[in-house]
């Protein structure tokens, strides 16, 4: 999740992506570099809607369980209220971080009239392992043009690997969130090691937004969180995109660098949606704005490459 200008949502794009939620045990699987899972803008304009939760996914009781105190944590770091719209809090001046890098790179969405959506074919993975608590990666972390509620992120810490919501109107937390272990990789990766989620305005009266995972064994859209209100982050770009936060070991090198070494991360297939209809990521609704170069991750042996410009990108290490 990429930090809004402010110090106060500095704060929350942060602890946007710090979830809780079980170790996948799977054998991990590792996405080919000519592109994950089929085709996503037709997956992402299916209209086969299953009505049904995604399989898996923790009740709201553990999410709140889980998640709570470490979001709030993070917020008094910042000076923001446990709870409450941004802003509302006692004191303006930013706390600095527990981590000293927080890079990003990836594709990030124009701010466009009418934007309604954004769907992409992300990978997971079950063989990275953060060993450092302070670390957080999330990748790839989407969040649609056009004020949504909700960003879809991939998550992992020292004790995550999971694919979450993170409610960006209410809340101003994570909200729902499915574990990435055997049942996920049967269910929405079809084997290709990478999931298709959408996230969408499905009702323009009260700013409703749902995020889904496509369910390649049933052939649907099953939902992962819905949430409706204004938007707190006030921003209307949005991004699909590599982000982690991170400190800077002694050697010069960042814990992260270590953990994801010689992993692949991708996000594919890449699209959005202006009132209503999809198209694929170019440069007539996308560009880099929130890239940082490569230096920013403090990671030498890491490549990155836009493979086909803007709809799918890959990072490695």
């Amino acid at each position: 999740m990429r930090s809004p200008k402010t110090a106060a949502a500095v704060f929350v794009a942060g602890a946007a992506l710090v979830l809780g939620g079980g170790l996948g045990t799977a054998a991990a699987s590792s996405p080919d570099a000519e592109g994950l899972g089929p085709a996503a803008v037709g997956v992402c304009s299916s209209t086969a809607v299953s009505g049904q939760s995604v399989r898996g996914a923790l009740s709201q009781a553990e999410v709140h369980r889980l998640l709570s105190p470490l979001a709030s944590q993070h917020r008094s770091q910042y000076g923001i209220p446990d709870k409450g719209p941004l802003g509302t809090g006692v004191g303006s001046a930013a706390v600095q971080p527990l981590v000293s890098i927080h890079p990003a790179q990836g594709t990030a969405f124009k701010s466009a009239s009418g934007s309604d959506g954004s769907c992409a074919t992300q990978s997971v993975s079950t063989q990275l392992t953060v060993r450092n608590s302070a670390t957080t990666i999330y990748t790839p972390t989407m969040y649609p043009p056009g004020g949504s509620c909700v960003e879809l992120v991939t998550v992992y810490t020292a004790t995550v690997r999971s694919v979450s919501a993170w409610d960006w109107c209410r809340s101003v937390n994570f909200a729902a969130s499915v574990p990435i272990n055997s049942s996920f990789l049967s269910t929405y990766t079809n084997g290709s090691g990478a999931y298709t989620g959408r996230v969408v305005k499905t009702s323009t009266s009260g700013n409703t937004w749902t995020a889904a995972l496509y369910n390649y064994a049933a052939g649907r859209w099953d939902t992962l969180f819905t949430q409706s209100g204004t938007n707190q982050s006030g921003r209307t770009d949005g991004w699909d995109i590599e982000e982690l936060y991170s400190s800077v070991g002694t050697s010069g090198r960042a814990y992260s660098c270590d953990d994801m070494a010689g992993l692949t991360f991708e996000s594919s297939n890449i699209a959005v949606r202006k009132n209503g209809t999809w198209s694929t990521a170019t440069s007539a609704n996308s560009d880099t704005h929130y890239d940082q170069p490569n230096s920013a991750f403090y990671c030498p042996t890491r490549s990155y490459q836009m493979i086909s410009t803007y709809d799918h990108w890959k990072a490695v290490g």
